[in-house]
């Protein structure tokens, strides 16, 4: 009987999760809700117009979106003309001092901080009000003794991701 009870009880709360949790869209754990009419994305390449940055950041950062909205999303990628719509450039990739000290006569820079940004188009052709042109910016910071040509490959690609995570969250989480 004991059983019994409890089975209902088990029962009972997962059917209240699965209504709570169904609600007007797909609804990830990751707080991400999808309409359940958007069944495509299309993400253009992300072209780097800031003149800087390794040779292949046009596909590192075209490659973090579409990475990102598949492992995120359950929405198909398609070439164009997807429910959702991504566009966008690369407009900053700049090493600067980010904390200097002095030493002697003169200050030297003690960090160094690359700075990515990325200016992106974001339109949702079920839903007009959803749409933003914003810039997202992400920075990290490096010894002074690193120059622009010694980033190591895995960072950018972690400061692409990060940033492309910032872009999923107001897309898709309203964040």
């Amino acid at each position: 009987m004991i059983l019994k009870s409890k089975l209902v009880l088990i029962s009972h709360c997962l059917l209240f999760l699965l209504l709570f949790c169904s609600g007007c869209g797909i609804y990830s754990f990751t707080g991400i809700t999808v309409d359940p009419d958007i069944k495509t994305i299309s993400i253009q390449n992300i072209e780097n117009s800031s003149g800087e940055g390794p040779a292949n950041l046009t596909q590192l950062v075209t490659n973090g979106f579409k990475q990102t909205f598949q492992r995120n999303t359950n929405l198909t990628i398609i070439q164009r003309e997807g429910d959702l719509q991504f566009e966008g450039n690369i407009v900053t990739f700049s090493l600067t001092p980010a904390a200097v000290q002095r030493t002697d006569q003169f200050d030297q820079a003690s960090l160094n901080r690359l700075t990515l940004g990325v200016q992106v188009r974001y339109t949702n052709t079920k839903n007009s009000e959803e749409n933003f042109d914003q810039l997202f910016s992400i920075s990290q910071d490096f010894a002074a003794n690193v120059d622009i040509t010694q980033i190591p490959p895995s960072a950018i690609e972690e400061m692409t991701d990060r940033l492309v995570t910032e872009v999923l969250n107001k897309s898709l989480a309203n964040w």
